[in-house]
């Protein structure tokens, strides 16, 4: 009698296993199974960022104290200029690329600083193809068609053939800063390029931002080759475009510690695309 209850008792014991493991065990429709690259995405802010603001930018605050292993922190796709507007900046895939008014392309160090910069993590919402030929004015508008609403943050990680592009660069400035982004702006260095392919990287900032940032559409460039970059000002592609885009519904930024910001005199206003 007492062999009989202890193997009724392995009997219940393995009958509760079995139940118990079926449960555990749900077909892999019904399980959600976390990744490491859930992991990374979840654990990185879906922020808008930027540092510094437009009107100090515009009003010659052209020194910064944001370093580039800060800003890698804040997005992998960004833009902006460098200190003492020493280069543009094209960030792409988390890589600074520093592109100077000589048309000399590096990769930003750690320890180098930024004057102005606008930078996510690129979370793609959606994609949408324009269909050739286009140049960069066509481009924005169809941008503005395609926007859920012109009420929110856009940024943009474009691949992109182009038959021509217009690039603009910055020229470096020492102080004490004479003039403003509305002289310096009119002579800065200028490349062209032709049958040329690589990535767009940029934002739209709505108009109610005012001064914050500057309104509408804002796109630098960089070329696959990394021999190409600066702020987009002209292009034409008889290729179609396929446009990823990411909306972003949350904003931040950081304002620069230093004498040149505190004492800055607020007082120009422009505006460019």
């Amino acid at each position: 009698m007492k062999n009989r209850i202890v193997l009724f008792g392995l009997l219940v014991s393995l009958l509760l296993g079995c139940v118990e493991k079926s449960k555990n065990n749900k077909p892999v429709e019904e399980q959600k199974v976390t990744t490491a690259s859930d992991l990374e995405s979840t654990s990185k802010p879906d922020v808008f960022y930027q540092y510094s603001i437009w009107f100090a930018f515009v009003n010659k605050v052209f020194d910064g104290d944001l370093k580039v292993s800060e800003l890698k922190t804040k997005g992998d796709i960004g833009l902006g200029s460098f200190d003492y507007l020493d280069g543009e900046l094209v960030m792409l895939d988390g890589v600074p690329y520093r592109i100077r008014e000589n048309g000399e392309i590096t990769v930003g160090q750690d320890e180098d600083e930024i004057v102005y910069s606008d930078a996510t993590f690129f979370k793609e919402d959606g994609v949408f193809k324009i269909s050739g030929p286009m140049d960069y004015t066509s481009f924005q508008k169809r941008l503005n068609t395609e926007m859920e609403s012109e009420h929110y943050f856009y940024a943009y990680r474009v691949p992109i053939k182009l038959d021509y592009i217009k690039l603009g660069g910055v020229p470096k400035v020492e102080k004490p800063f004479t003039d403003g982004l509305d002289l310096l702006l009119p002579i800065r260095p200028v490349f062209e390029a032709e049958n040329i392919s690589g990535t767009l990287v940029g934002f739209y900032c709505p108009e109610y931002v005012g001064n914050i940032n500057a309104f509408g559409h804002h796109f630098h460039f960089i070329s696959d080759d990394r021999k190409w970059g600066g702020h987009v000002m002209d292009f034409k592609t008889s290729h179609d475009i396929n446009v990823p885009w990411d909306q972003k519904t949350s904003y931040a930024f950081d304002l620069p510690k230093n004498e040149t910001f505190e004492n800055v005199k607020l007082d120009s206003e422009f505006q460019y695309n």
